[in-house]
C-alpha cells in the first residue's frame, strides 16, 4: 500500500469524524465518496493483473561479444477486462539488454516485441526474470507479480582474424611424425584402410577405392610441429583501464564500438589469448592455455573444435581476479613446457621478474613468444620500455599492443634483436 492510500484513508477519517461532529451533510457526501474510491480502487488493483500471461523466447544460451542476441517477447491477456497499463519490467543483468516496457492490452488482447541486443561484455549472465507491474488509475494500489521464468547465457570473448599472425619461421621444433594414430586430418598421412560406418567422407581416399575396388580411407599421423602453450596474466595489480559494466548503453541495431569491449589490459589480453588459440586450432595444432586468475586455469593441448570451447567457456568468465605474480606461475608451470612447445606469454605487468622466467624457458630451448600490452596507454603509470628491451636483449620474438590497437594489425610483425651470444645460446650444441 502506496503512502497516496494511506493519506487518503487518514483524510476520509478525518472527515467522518468532522461530519459527526458538526451534522454537515456535505461531509458526509465527501466520507462516502472517498471510501468509494477506496473501495474502486482496491478492487481495479485486485484484478490488473488477472489473465496475464507472458513468455519470452531467446533461441541460444551462447553467443559472443559483439554478436546480436535476438529475444522474442509475448505477453496476452486472457481476461475479459481491459489493462490500461502494464509495466514490464526485466530485470536481467546482461549489459544493455532493454526489454522493459508499459503496454496496454484490451480484451483477450496480446502484446509481442523482438529485443535485439548487442553483446558487448563477455561473461555468464542471467536472462530473467521480468516482473509485472500495474494497479488502479489514482495509483493508490499497485499490484506486482514476478514471471520467474530464468536463463542463462555464457557470452565468449571475442576473436579477430590473426591470418597475419606467424611464429617465428625455422624456429619450431620439428621431428619424425608420432607413430600414434589420430581421428584429425593432419599432414601426416601414415597409410590406407578399410572404411567402417562412421568414417568422415572426407577421408576417403578415392585413388585406393578405385585400386581395391571397395571404400578405403586414409590414416593420419600426429603433426610432429609444436604444440602451442597460451601464458596469460590475470594478476589483479598488474591491470589498467576499465568500464563501469553500468555504463554500456544499448548497441541494439549497431556494431560495439572497440573502446567498449576493449577498454581495458584485461579485455585485450583474453582477446588476444581466444584469437591466437583459434588461429592455431584451425591450423590443426594443439593448443593449451594457463593463467594466474584467483581460479587457476590450465587447460592440457589438445586440438580440434571441443578443445576451442573449452578454453572459450574459461576465458568467457574469467577475470583478472589473481594474487600470483605471472613470472611464478611461469616457473610453476614450466615443467609443461618441452622442446617440442612453444610458449605465447601475454602480459602488462612491468615486473621484470616475468621476463627473467620466460629467459629461463628459452634456456631449456623451449620456444618462446612474448606479447606486451603498453600500460601506459590504458592509464596506468608503468612502461613495458624495460621488458621489451630485457626481451629484445636475448632475441625473444616481442608483439607491443598499446590501447586502440588494431589487434590483427598489432600482432602482425614482431621485433627480435637478438645478440650473437643469445643465438648461440639457444643453438643445439
Amino acid at each position: 500500500m502506496r503512502m497516496n492510500a494511506l493519506k487518503l484513508i487518514a483524510l476520509a477519517i478525518v472527515v467522518f469524524v468532522l461530519s459527526q461532529l458538526n451534522q454537515w451533510s456535505i461531509l458526509d457526501k465527501v466520507f462516502f465518496a472517498l471510501v468509494g474510491i477506496l473501495l474502486v480502487a482496491w478492487l481495479w488493483s485486485r484484478v490488473s493483473l488477472r489473465g496475464l500471461v507472458l513468455t519470452r523466447d531467446t533461441r541460444t544460451d551462447r553467443a559472443q561479444v559483439g554478436q546480436p542476441l535476438v529475444e522474442r517477447v509475448r505477453i496476452e491477456n486472457r481476461s475479459k477486462l481491459s489493462k490500461l497499463w502494464v509495466e514490464v519490467a526485466d530485470q536481467s543483468d546482461l549489459p544493455g539488454h532493454r526489454v522493459s516496457r508499459v503496454v496496454y492490452l484490451g480484451p483477450h488482447d496480446s502484446n509481442r516485441w523482438r529485443v535485439e541486443t548487442i553483446c558487448a561484455r563477455r561473461g555468464r549472465f542471467r536472462i530473467g526474470p521480468i516482473a509485472l507491474r500495474s494497479g488502479d488509475p489514482f495509483g493508490l494500489f499497485p499490484a506486482e507479480t514476478v514471471v520467474p521464468q530464468t536463463g542463462e547465457l555464457l557470452v565468449y570473448p571475442a576473436t579477430v582474424d590473426l591470418s597475419a599472425f606467424a611464429l617465428p619461421v625455422g624456429e619450431l621444433p620439428g621431428g619424425s611424425a608420432n607413430q600414434r594414430r589420430t581421428p584429425f586430418i593432419t599432414p601426416n598421412a601414415s597409410g590406407v584402410r578399410e572404411y567402417f560406418a562412421g568414417d568422415a567422407f572426407n577421408r576417403i581416399s578415392w585413388t585406393a577405392t578405385a585400386r581395391a575396388g571397395k571404400l578405403m580411407v586414409k590414416e593420419f599421423e600426429l603433426d610432429p610441429t609444436a604444440d602451442i602453450w597460451i601464458a596469460l596474466d590475470l594478476n589483479a595489480g598488474v591491470q589498467a583501464g576499465a568500464r563501469p559494466i553500468s555504463a554500456f548503453p544499448n548497441f541494439s541495431g549497431g556494431e560495439v564500438p572497440l573502446s567498449f569491449w576493449l577498454d581495458s589490459t584485461e579485455e585485450y589480453g583474453v582477446t588476444i589469448a581466444a584469437s591466437i588459440a583459434r588461429h592455431f586450432l584451425n591450423q590443426n595444432r594443439n593448443v593449451g592455455i594457463i593463467a594466474n586468475a584467483h581460479r587457476h586455469i590450465s587447460i592440457p593441448t589438445d586440438r580440434g573444435g571441443r578443445q576451442m570451447l573449452k578454453i572459450l567457456e574459461q576465458l568467457a568468465v574469467a577475470r583478472a581476479d589473481g594474487t600470483t605474480p605471472f613470472g611464478e606461475m611461469l616457473m610453476a608451470e614450466g615443467g609443461q613446457f618441452t622442446r617440442n612447445s612453444t610458449v605465447i606469454a601475454i602480459s602488462p605487468s612491468t615486473d621484470e621478474e616475468w621476463v627473467q622466467a620466460l629467459i629461463g624457458i628459452v634456456s631449456r630451448r623451449v620456444q618462446a613468444v612474448a606479447i606486451t600490452l603498453e600500460p601506459s596507454t590504458f592509464g596506468s603509470a608503468g612502461t613495458s620500455l624495460f621488458i621489451v628491451s630485457g626481451l629484445a636483449s636475448v632475441g625473444i620474438p616481442t608483439y607491443l599492443v598499446k590501447y586502440g590497437d588494431d589487434i590483427s594489425r598489432a600482432l602482425a610483425t614482431y621485433s627480435s634483436t637478438a645478440p650473437a651470444t643469445a643465438v648461440a645460446a639457444r643453438s643445439p650444441a
